[in-house]
């Protein structure tokens, strides 16, 4: 599952995921943990929903041009979004969707999102 993330201001989404890294750490938004930095990569910091990854990815790695090419960005391609948030697969995968989706709309403004968008691909068993 992925999240096209269009961050008006900001290109390439570097200045996103220093913001949210650090709102993490202080405690600004507390139902997320920091896993890895690089790539950032997120949990909900609910016991339940622990085992569902959300990765981050720039508009211009290698990880967002394989998803581009694969016809992962749907109708968000055009225009490109400044990251691609993948969500790992799992049992409580939806859920974890409608939390980062609600997390980037209530801290839209500091973390500089100016739209959100879900692929929905109806072939995919995901």
């Amino acid at each position: 599952m992925q999240v096209a993330i269009y961050a008006g201001k900001d290109p390439g989404g570097k200045r996103f995921l220093t913001t949210l890294q650090r709102r993490i750490s202080r405690q600004e938004i507390r139902a997320w943990e920091v896993r890895r930095k690089k790539p950032l990569t997120l949990v909900h910091s609910g016991d339940r929903y622990a085992a569902v990854r959300v990765t981050f990815a720039p508009a211009g790695t290698p990880t967002f041009s394989r998803a581009a090419r694969a016809g992962a960005l749907g109708a968000f391609r055009t225009p490109e979004p400044a990251l691609l948030a993948n969500i790992s697969s799992g049992s409580s995968a939806d859920r974890v969707l409608g939390f980062l989706v609600g997390m980037l709309t209530r801290h839209a403004e500091p973390l500089g999102v100016s739209g959100v968008g879900i692929p929905l691909q109806p072939d995919s068993t995901r």
